[in-house]
């Protein structure tokens, strides 16, 4: 399944900067109206006084007609699986208003030029699958624990406003689209919350909480805006990018764990642009941030408390600057430079970390430039031939 080989094909992924997905402006064509209430007996025209009673007279006219389509769906269970035509809005009632999946099937089915409003998609073998656009405003996927992908799209732009998705192995996964989201969150994904691959994506006010082996954000080959953000539980990488661009604008990454011991990192970083502002990471098995594979990260105003092997990490040509960074409660050093990693941070506050405050293997240009740091408590420790360090 696509899913599934999204780790590796993102070895083969085009050079960036591609022209975004474009969405053509809306028609000037007037929206057709039609009503549906499954409550409502059968012989109904669709008309707001005599609803249709399910959704297939509605599906078989929209696939007939050329003008956009808006339906408005009346609270209550609608089972199946559901194709929808382009141009169609549904609008349900709010949370009472639910599409329910039968069997493996996904729930809806979209070629793309959709918009779903103020409803709820509950069970099958994944919420919704979309080939183009897609505008989502308040709508709550529920799945099976562990199961299919909430949402899926290809392609087009996705348009997402308090939107959540619930269980699912994958909660959110888009292929060369451009996502804007405010207000989404995930919970507990089985796999990861959210991937990306080839795409464009901005989040604000995003939540991923409790996630698994792929963690919260997975990021490959994309270009993508974090504003307010927080990752909470996963199994893995708070945010995890390879290759391509990532801005963090406010993020809180909190108790992360690892299964397999060879994650649990806040922020893992590899052969990617990366810029971070207001950063707290606490509680995390592995890193605080890991910048590697020739990475070059920036970060200002973070925060790294309790972090088991270290605060920073750059390794094998990675590079990383942090000007105004805390490092806390660590049970490694605060910071760590190997395999011709370089690390620059001006403004250093180091405590209670249990290797101290700098290791460096000083081999294969290996450098770590320290300024102004405060120390807690004095360490007193030799530091490497490859750490200069100034006032």
């Amino acid at each position: 399944m696509l899913h599934r080989l999204m780790m590796i094909a993102c070895l083969g992924l085009p050079a960036l900067g591609r022209p975004a997905p474009q969405i053509l402006p809306p028609s000037s064509a007037r929206v057709a109206e039609v009503w549906v209430d499954g409550g409502r007996g059968e012989g109904g025209d669709g008309s707001r006084e005599r609803p249709f009673s399910s959704l297939a007279p509605v599906l078989a006219r929209g696939e007939a007609e050329s003008a956009p389509l808006r339906v408005y769906l009346a609270p209550g269970r609608y089972r199946g699986s559901f194709v929808l035509p382009a141009g169609l809005e549904l609008v349900g009632g709010g949370e009472a208003t639910v599409l329910q999946g039968v069997g493996e099937e996904v729930v809806v089915r979209a070629a793309g030029g959709v918009t779903l409003r103020r409803l709820g998609l509950e069970g099958g073998g994944g919420g919704l699958k979309a080939g183009g656009p897609v505008e989502l405003e308040s709508v709550r996927f529920s799945g099976r624990p562990g199961r299919g992908t909430g949402l899926f799209v290809r392609g087009g732009e996705l348009r997402l406003e308090d939107v959540t998705l619930s269980g699912f192995e994958y909660g959110l996964q888009a292929l060369e689209a451009t996502v804007e989201a405010r207000g989404f969150a995930s919970v507990d994904a089985a796999r990861a919350g959210v991937v990306l691959l080839g795409s464009r994506g901005r989040f604000a006010e995003a939540r991923v909480l409790g996630s698994g082996s792929h963690g919260g954000f997975l990021l490959l080959g994309s270009e993508v805006v974090l504003r307010d953000v927080r990752v909470d539980g996963a199994d893995a990488y708070g945010i995890a990018a390879t290759r391509g661009r990532l801005r963090v604008e406010g993020a809180i990454i909190t108790r992360l764990t690892s299964r397999e011991r060879d994650s649990g990192d806040g922020l893992h970083l590899r052969d990617v642009e990366v810029e971070v502002e207001g950063l707290v990471v606490r509680d995390v098995v592995g890193v605080g941030v890991l910048g590697a594979q020739g990475s070059r990260v920036t970060l200002r105003d973070v925060s790294l408390e309790a972090c088991q092997e270290g605060g920073v990490v750059a390794e094998t040509l990675g590079e990383v600057s942090a000007e105004g960074l805390a490092v806390r409660g660590s049970s490694g050093p605060a910071l760590l430079a190997q395999e011709g990693g370089v690390l620059k941070v001006d403004v250093l506050s180091v405590r209670d970390n249990a290797a101290g405050l700098v290791w460096a293997d000083c081999r294969e240009g290996t450098e770590v430039h320290l300024e102004r740091v405060r120390e807690k408590e004095a360490s007193g420790e030799r530091l490497a031939p490859c750490v200069l360090r100034s006032e």
